[in-house]
């Protein structure tokens, strides 16, 4: 997990917790993330207008982990669930992941 003080773990989960209060504590962190899609037609991968902080959080109802994204771009933020339907794949430095939609 990446240096943040105590002070600031308990305010990004606050934060976290204005979403969704189901979260119970972040399991990790990253402080700079951008995320793109692919596009099959062109065949590349094309950045979104979502960048910013990554959080993996555990939760006290179903599904129990997602991650989100809060996005410096704009107030979309990603949420993602972590579920069955969920893959991942890492190419360092990527992360890329499949979900059902």
């Amino acid at each position: 997990m990446e240096s943040l003080s105590r002070a600031g773990q308990e305010m990004s989960l606050a934060a976290l917790k204005q979403h969704d209060p189901y979260i119970t504590s972040i399991a990790d962190l990253t402080g700079q993330v951008a995320l793109y899609t692919f596009c099959p037609k062109a065949n590349q991968w094309e950045k979104t207008d979502i960048e910013g902080t990554l959080f993996v959080y555990r939760r006290s109802a179903s599904p129990y982990h997602g991650f989100t994204i809060v996005n410096r771009l704009n107030m979309h933020n990603l949420v993602e669930p972590v579920n069955k339907d969920l893959e991942f794949q890492l190419h360092e430095p990527f992360l890329l992941y499949r979900n059902a939609s």
